[in-house]
């Protein structure tokens, strides 16, 4: 009992619907939707949750940052510091940026999207039931040149003018110019412009490596006295590690000298390293070409284009495509744009329209349209026959051809076997 002055204190027996019940089901925990990161069906690495991105060979992207690093490491601790002591501290201002500048854009070269391009589903049988064309004629925008474009067995769409298939990444990727193994991954049109910047600057960084060491080795001679024999030598003993990183580096100045040469021209021309060796256009045969300043510009200048993808989203959360987009790229026959300049060569569905209205502007028959198709369908190879048979199916499946016409056809495509 409670002495006077003191409250009883009550306490609540515990509620019903506080109590746990023994039949109550337990709570299924709801299963985390994949990242499109963790199902990505081609063969490139992604680390730190998605959230960087590499080739199949990471390890290809980290030994060549080593070989960049360790030897500006040595130049930094061991060169640098003496010649910046005699000829001023802006010896330390391009020591620093151009190793800088050189590993910063191979990293993201080697992590970035290169321009991959999504699998789409297969869109089945034509609407008129016959087999979808291996190969098609596209119009290059900018340019009104018609490229033949190919049919991606794995991604399921004709691939768009300069894109390919990249066997080591197993993905398509648009503006593709070369796997590079340095970096470990496919260069494109999203990581082509880094590219560049990576192997231009490093080129400078193996030149200014090469000045700056011959000038340790300089100074170490010069504080040798006058009449001291073999003073290069000596000075060279005591300047061990700028002899080996100025050796080093000038071995790479040849390489990468080449390089550069060899990407200068490719911008200048507007190719990109597959087409130089595929097709090797020249100027007037580049469907391409918008000019010396235009081809710079389109390397340096243009704006990259955005991601297709959003690797640490689920399918739900990807950037919506272009329905028009998609039904182009999948479309099994695409009417051509009318030609802006009618002086321009016509294209093979052109000339077939002209020859089924009574002959082409010059009066020439089929066999001379056959000659210029094959000009026009210069590097298409040795899918030529295989074009001329399907421009043939079309023709007689739209009744637009006369059998004089058909037999032209027919003559142009044994001639065009026995060329290939």
């Amino acid at each position: 009992m409670p002495g006077d002055g003191e409250t009883a204190v009550t306490v609540d027996p515990p509620k019903q619907e506080d109590a746990p019940s023994a039949s109550a089901p337990p709570k299924e925990k709801k299963e985390r939707e994949p990242r499109l990161w963790e199902e990505w069906p081609g063969k490139d690495r992604f680390f730190c949750d998605g959230r960087c991105m590499t080739g199949p060979s990471p390890g290809a992207l980290l030994g060549t940052t080593l070989t960049i690093s360790i030897p500006v490491i040595l130049f930094l601790a061991f060169v640098v510091p003496d010649v910046a002591s005699e000829h001023g501290a802006a010896i330390w201002v391009f020591a620093v940026l151009l190793p800088a500048w050189s590993v910063t854009n191979l990293v993201i070269t080697g992590t970035s999207d290169p321009g991959y391009l999504p699998r789409l589903p297969h869109p089945g049988p034509t609407p008129d039931g016959r087999a979808r064309p291996r190969y098609r004629e596209e119009i290059v925008e900018g340019t009104g040149k018609a490229v033949t474009v190919k049919w991606n067995d794995t991604c399921n769409f004709y691939q768009p003018p300069r894109a390919h298939h990249c066997s080591v990444n197993d993905d398509c990727v648009d503006k593709f110019d070369h796997h590079c193994p340095w970096v470990g991954t496919t260069i494109g049109g999203r990581n082509y412009r880094t590219f560049l910047f990576f192997v231009f600057g490093t080129l400078l960084m193996c030149v200014y490596v090469v000045c700056v060491c011959a000038l340790q080795i300089q100074i170490k001679r010069d504080d040798l006295a006058a009449g001291t024999e073999n003073r290069t030598t000596k000075a060279i003993e005591k300047a061990p590690v700028a002899m080996l990183v100025m050796i080093f580096a000038f071995v790479f100045f040849w390489f990468l000298g080449i390089m550069t040469c060899f990407h200068a021209y490719l911008v200048l021309t507007n190719q990109t390293t597959y087409e130089s060796f595929r097709d090797g256009y020249g100027k007037d045969e580049n469907p391409y070409w918008r000019g010396r300043l235009g081809n710079c510009a389109e390397a340096f200048c243009w704006r990259r284009p955005p991601s297709r993808f959003n690797f640490r989203g689920t399918k739900d959360q990807q950037p919506k495509l272009d329905d028009a987009w998609v039904a182009h790229l999948q479309g099994s026959v695409v009417p051509l744009p009318p030609r802006v300049d009618r002086k321009k060569k016509k294209t093979a569905k052109g000339r077939a329209e002209e020859h089924a209205e009574g002959g082409g502007d010059d009066g020439s028959d089929g066999s001379d349209e056959g000659e210029e198709g094959r000009g026009e369908r210069r590097g298409a190879g040795s899918h030529l026959a295989e074009l001329a048979a399907i421009k043939l199916e079309e023709k007689t499946a739209a009744g637009g051809a006369d059998g004089e016409d058909a037999d032209d056809e027919s003559g142009y495509d044994a001639e065009a076997e026995n060329k290939v």
